[in-house]
């Protein structure tokens, strides 16, 4: 059976040939070409949010490392708490940073108890002759080994003398001691009875 009567014409098979070409660039477009760029957009959105990520985990890298450097600077610099009776010791630190100044006083006072707590109270002057000198006694007793705290410092300024210029500064400050192995002495066992207690 022909379904056709006759032949195409060159211009119908012309217009058959861009039909079927623009079905098949159709085809492809829509088989193809779309679904690749699809993924293509996809992959690189995904690329971008690893990328975010990956910023994201190096940023908190860079802060871990930050942080850990500076406990690490901090345990070198730490101070701790020695145990009782660390007298001496601190009276060793007391005098090896005030002898620095031009001339120097030191009272210490009767210690106090408060839980395992044992604080060493003392008060302080000395003289320098600029606030550098000033500056870098505070710092060096704030950086001491043992825990020392100061406070109500009293700089009456800067005077001249015969010898130059001299700043005069008084302060209070506190050693802290712990009871855990602590060697008992007539201070403490004074302590311990008023407070009904005895060596851990």
């Amino acid at each position: 059976m022909k379904i056709l009567s006759r032949d195409f014409t060159v211009w119908e098979k012309l217009v058959l040939l861009v039909l079927v070409i623009a079905l098949m660039a159709l085809g492809y477009y829509r088989l193809i070409d779309q679904p690749v760029r699809q993924g293509i957009e996809e992959a690189h959105a995904q690329r971008d949010k690893l990328q975010a990520d990956l910023a994201d985990v190096n940023r908190r890298i860079s802060d871990y490392e930050t942080r850990v450097a500076e406990l690490d600077e901090a345990r070198e610099l730490r101070q701790f708490m020695p145990s009782y009776n660390g007298s001496e010791e601190e009276l060793q630190i007391l005098n090896g940073i005030l002898s620095a100044s031009d001339n120097y006083s030191l009272n210490v006072e009767k210690i106090t108890l408060e839980g395992n707590q044992i604080r060493r109270k003392f008060s302080f002057s000395f003289s320098v002759p600029d606030f550098e000198s000033v500056r870098g006694i505070f710092a060096r007793l704030s950086a001491s080994r043992v825990r020392c705290l100061i406070g109500n410092v009293d700089c009456s300024g800067l005077s001249k003398n015969a010898d130059g210029t001299s700043i005069s500064v008084r302060a209070d400050g506190a050693f802290y001691e712990t009871l855990s192995d602590a060697t008992s002495d007539v201070a403490l066992e004074e302590l311990l009875r008023a407070q009904n207690r005895t060596l851990p």
